[in-house]
């Protein structure tokens, strides 16, 4: 099983869950490039969202033959649920943690993205410093409502000391706004080319595009879709560990038993 972490997060996101999900599959859980342990891209590159689905197929194809179950935060799973869509016959089950498929705008914001992400460029800042790894945890858990010791594997794996400051790890040029963003008339026929099982699991204090009326039209581009809400904001799965497990757990064994004796069959 793949585990794939959100923007500007790292593996460590889903840390708190991998004791409740080892004995039941083997995991995966890397860093994307420029966050975590990865390393950065080179100074004139930047992260465009569709290098992350090749960066994705890279890995799996490392992985070899094996049935790929996807498990995506947020960034993640925007990404999941495009390569599912790309590569149908690799794909046994997607699990989306705050998301409903890959982002997408009106085809009219075209000429204002595209002058706001060079802006942003031009406008690009270093890491911010921080004094202490407490005053790390301290930010993120205003921002993310986690607990500290929740928050601590990803934010620990995401900071280093650089003399007598801290800094993130994280490539600052992820801040800059995407220079692309796909229509959603794009977003619909890349959601309608996802053929296997989706389960969707979002915080009931979740980002409020995800309860919008877009996004419940998304839901019905979707062949084979189960929405699930647990308790949380948009790093729900921190907050609702056992729940998240049980979901991801009960999701997954159902679809290896239907695929098992399908193939017996």
């Amino acid at each position: 099983m793949l585990m794939l972490h959100g923007w500007q997060d790292n593996s460590g996101s889903f840390e708190p869950l991998a004791p409740l999900l080892y004995e039941h599959f083997d995991l995966v859980m890397p860093d994307w490039p420029g966050h975590g342990y990865s390393d950065h891209k080179g100074a004139g590159s930047f992260y465009p969202f569709f290098d992350y689905v090749d960066d994705l197929h890279q890995l799996i194809l490392q992985l070899g033959d094996w049935p790929i179950y996807l498990v995506g935060h947020s960034l993640g799973g925007l990404v999941a649920s495009s390569w599912c869509a790309a590569f149908p016959e690799r794909a046994r089950g997607l699990v989306m943690i705050e998301a409903l498929g890959p982002m997408s705008e009106r085809d009219d914001n075209v000429v204002e993205r595209l002058r706001n992400s060079i802006d942003s460029r031009s406008a690009m800042k270093t890491s911010r410093e921080l004094p202490s790894l407490e005053a790390a945890l301290k930010l993120r858990r205003g921002i993310n409502k986690v607990s500290i010791q929740d928050l601590t594997p990803m934010v620990t794996r995401g900071i280093e000391q650089v003399g007598a400051v801290w800094r993130w790890r994280h490539d600052a040029k992820l801040k800059t706004d995407a220079i692309y963003r796909m229509s959603t008339h794009h977003a619909e026929h890349l959601i309608r080319g996802i053929k296997c099982p989706v389960l969707a699991i979002l915080g009931e204090d979740g980002y409020p595009a995800l309860r919008s009326p877009l996004a419940e039209k998304r839901m019905a581009w979707f062949q084979d879709l189960t929405v699930e809400k647990v308790a949380g904001t948009h790093h729900c799965h921190l907050q609702s560990q056992a729940e998240t497990a049980s979901l991801i757990i009960d999701f997954v064994t159902k679809l290896h038993l239907i695929t098992a004796h399908s193939d017996v069959n």
